[in-house]
């Protein structure tokens, strides 16, 4: 069964600085299935190639003495980038084919928002237009990243919009320093 992590925010700090090292560790120590993809989605226009070339270098300042260039190399295989708008419907549906190109349309996905806040509700939106927060062929997760609202009522609002189209049990709301 495939393991897909899509990162949106690709290109940000997050995923150099923090998401990338970490996945980079864990395989590493032998700790992702074989069969573990993560692909980068952000408006940057990269290529595949172009992308694992600028999380090298952040990836070694890193993990310093944990790096091997071996390792990454083959870690590097894991990793693939889609260039996309998070603000367009259209990209969502691209990502969805390539996605499906993928995994063959099975199997487990998590979509992890590494965005500004503001995203997040057209993100989980377009994820339910374009058929992507389904369960129908392997579960499927979100996780969102930082602040969550602003105050109270932004915080009910978000969560409104996130649960119009994921169920509880798919949602996970984290803080990078705290997890």
């Amino acid at each position: 069964m495939a393991h897909t992590l899509v990162i949106f925010g690709a290109s940000g700090d997050l995923t150099s600085r923090k998401l990338i090292p970490a996945l980079y560790q864990l395989h590493r120590k032998g700790r992702l299935p074989n069969d573990t993809r993560i692909v980068g989605e952000s408006r940057t226009k990269y290529t595949s190639q172009a992308w694992r070339d600028t999380l090298a270098p952040s990836t070694l300042k890193y993990v310093d003495d944990d790096f091997n260039t071996d390792t990454w190399t083959d870690f590097a295989t894991r990793l693939t980038y889609v260039a996309g708008d998070i603000t367009r419907i259209e990209d969502f549906r691209s990502l969805a084919a390539a996605l499906n190109e993928l995994d063959k349309g099975s199997g487990t996905r998590i979509y992890y928002l590494a965005t500004a806040p503001n995203f997040y509700e057209t993100a989980t939106t377009h994820l339910g237009q374009a058929g992507l927060a389904c369960d129908e062929h392997g579960f499927c997760r979100l996780v969102i990243e930082k602040p969550f609202g602003t105050d109270l009522a932004t915080a009910r609002q978000l969560n409104q919009s996130i649960r119009a189209v994921f169920d509880e049990r798919q949602i996970y709301r984290i803080d990078h320093y705290l997890g």
